[in-house]
């Protein structure tokens, strides 16, 4: 099995996608950057900066959101940067966000048109001018607000045609034939939407056919699919005056969108997809009772009912956690979530470690300690040999953008993924099975390799009931410790852990039985690991794994009597979730509050907010429905009908 350089496995993954999906050199670098400069990039002799790897994995239809990538300092501050714009801007505070964007903008003003990480980020910034333009309050002035509204629309028009322009060359002559990300689609609908170009309908089927492509993973499909649907059906019904048989058409396509949400577990553009469903069947439906097919009008006004209890769910929990239900902005598109400064990885790595800068740098031979000093203390960049070597001393993976799998090999990455939703199913022969071929995809002589498989094999052997919960977490231990000592992964103080390490501690910590003070002590480490993101309001960017970690504490402290710190966990989770539109995350802690709820009432222990737990259930299984987490869906129906009965 031949290994590659963080360069070329990078090339390697991007080649194997483009060629898999028949996708050639000039349409995937178009607007980026040369179709030889691409070639370089894919055998691994020209590196490429972030914002061009992400742009090209995004085209191939790739979600980077799986990726853990470590920035040195000077790109770890304009990253910070950009989640802070983000924030501000889906929360609301649109003055603040204004001023951050126009600080941050400085920078990207030269050069935009020679260098292709700076016209990204410039196209970001003009695509966050016209999100803040589109969302401001509209005040009255002496021409009337008709009038102010209109002009701020032309100009956000504007912006989303110039952010469009920078990658995609001549958007008026349409995409077909090119390969576009979800974000360069989501300008290109803004701009369909606010110039209107005169065959404005058939541009959305253009995106929604390339949105169909097979080469989109579930996530990158969920981002844009159910916003082109909307799109396109409000405006057929204003501007076309739909028939009967094209509002059919555009119910299928709603439906379709429902689909695609469930398949990624998310909720984008949902609560409108829902709205623009219950209106296409009613007329449908009364069409049909017209025509003299009640059996068919009755089929769509079940589905009536049903997507009105769905739209009365979001409405009923965004509405208790403060979050707007409607999409507001489309800052999910531009979200980089497990993002890491390295010159505080190595330093807080080697601290937890307990090795010395000498020892680190070989008394000398790797590096100077002067070197190491300065890149801890966040000084410049150093080679990426040297770097490279640093990190694999710290026991971690030497790619600076990377999955749990250290492999050049897309298809063991999808394996990895696919074992894990039939271990989270309990389809454990299915998992076996899985796991079994990605053995012998993947090399087991690289630590993280080996401990991501050793994990979910021993999750996936208590599910069968081939082992005990002490001896699963015994064979977890076996997986952290590939990578990280137990007793340095559980040292107080700062601690740099990698989503796996995370996950093999989770997995220990909610598999110990008792509540002693070792199992503290393991909660106060997965907690003081988020603590940071947390005061500097970028849980967001962790929300993949702050969902399953902070979730799995906050069920713990319940267990534990610690009712008020689990409850405020589970907000926490459930707030984030509802923002970045994720579903996992939202039914889970609402399950845990009315638990908590409920054992404070057989405690008598005053309760702040009397619950309704008949309907929280009901809450629970419509969003573990919209994830297709049928295991969820089964327990929380069983836990209802219990408590009619």
């Amino acid at each position: 099995m031949k290994e590659y350089r963080e360069d070329e496995r990078f090339g390697y993954f991007l080649k194997e996608h483009r060629i898999k999906y028949a996708i050639t050199l000039e349409q995937l670098s178009e607007g980026l950057c040369s179709a030889s400069e691409l070639a370089r990039i894919e055998v691994g002799t020209r590196a490429a900066g972030k914002a061009l790897q992400d742009r090209l994995l995004q085209r191939l239809g790739i979600s980077p959101d799986v990726y853990e990538c470590l920035l040195f300092q000077e790109d770890y501050i304009p990253w910070k940067k950009r989640q802070q714009l983000l924030y501000l801007t889906a929360r609301g505070s649109r003055e603040k966000a204004y001023r951050l964007l126009e600080e941050y903008r400085e920078q990207y003003e030269v050069k935009a048109e020679k260098d292709v990480d700076r016209r990204l980020e410039r196209q970001f910034c003009l695509s966050m001018e016209a999100q803040l333009l589109q969302s401001g309050d509209v005040t009255e002035v002496p021409d009337g607000i008709w009038q102010q509204e209109k002009r701020q629309q032309e100009k956000a028009g504007d912006l989303f045609r110039e952010a469009l322009e920078l990658t995609v060359n001549s958007p008026s002559e349409g995409i077909r034939g090119r390969v576009c990300s979800v974000q360069e689609l989501n300008l290109l609908l803004e701009w369909i939407y606010h110039e209107r170009p005169q065959n404005w309908e058939e541009y959305y089927r253009e995106i929604l056919y390339q949105i169909g492509d097979s080469r989109f993973d579930a996530v990158s499909r969920a981002k844009i699919y159910p916003k082109v649907v909307y799109y396109l059906c409000r405006d057929g019904l204003a501007l076309r005056n739909w028939r009967l048989g094209e509002k059919a058409d555009g119910l299928v396509l709603c439906e379709e969108a429902m689909d695609r949400l469930r398949e990624a577990g998310r909720l984008y553009y949902l609560w409108e997809i829902l709205g623009m469903s219950e209106e296409l069947a009613r007329e449908i439906a009364a069409g049909q009772r017209a025509a003299g097919a009640p059996g068919k009008a009755e089929e769509a006004e079940k589905k009536i009912q049903r997507w009105r209890e769905q739209a009365e769910a979001l409405e009923a929990v965004h509405g208790e956690f403060g979050v707007p239900v409607e999409a507001r902005d489309f800052c999910w598109l531009y979200v980089e979530k497990e993002v890491y400064c390295i010159n505080d990885v190595v330093r807080i790595r080697r601290e937890m470690l307990g090795i010395t800068r000498k020892q680190l740098c070989d008394d000398g031979i790797l590096c100077s300690e002067k070197t190491l000093r300065r890149l801890e203390d966040g000084g410049k960049k150093i080679q990426k040999g040297i770097l490279r070597e640093l990190l694999g001393r710290l026991r971690l993976s030497t790619e600076s953008c990377r999955t749990e799998l250290v492999t050049s090999d897309p298809e063991a990455v999808e394996l990895m993924r696919k074992a894990w939703n039939q271990v989270d199913n309990w389809e454990s022969e299915e998992a076996d099975f899985l796991l079994g071929q990605l053995r012998e995809r993947i090399s087991l002589e690289i630590p993280s390799n080996r401990q991501a498989w050793l994990r979910c094999q021993a999750v996936n052997e208590i599910h069968k009931g081939s082992i005990t919960e002490e001896q699963c977490v015994e064979k977890v231990r076996e997986a952290l410790e590939c990578t990280v000592p137990w007793e340095a992964a559980m040292k107080p103080g700062e601690r740099y852990l990698t989503n796996e390490e995370l996950s093999c501690i989770l997995s220990m910590t909610c598999r110990k039985k008792g509540m002693g003070g070792e199992k503290k002590r393991q909660i106060a480490a997965l907690e003081e690991q988020y603590s940071v993101c947390e005061r500097e309001k970028l849980i967001f960017c962790f929300i993949n794994m702050y969902e399953i970690v902070m979730g799995g504490v906050a069920s713990e402290l319940g267990n534990m009597g610690e009712y008020d710190r689990s409850d405020a966990i589970s907000r926490t989770i459930i707030r984030e979730c509802l923002y970045q539109r994720r579903t996992f995350g939202v039914h889970r802690e609402i399950y845990n509050i009315t638990w908590n709820s409920e054992q404070q009432q057989e405690e008598g222990i005053p309760i702040r907010q009397q619950r309704n737990s008949e309907k929280d259930l009901i809450h629970c299984i419509i969003f573990s429905e919209f994830g297709m987490e049928e295991h969820d869906v089964e327990f929380y129906r069983r836990k209802l009908q219990f408590r009619k009965e």
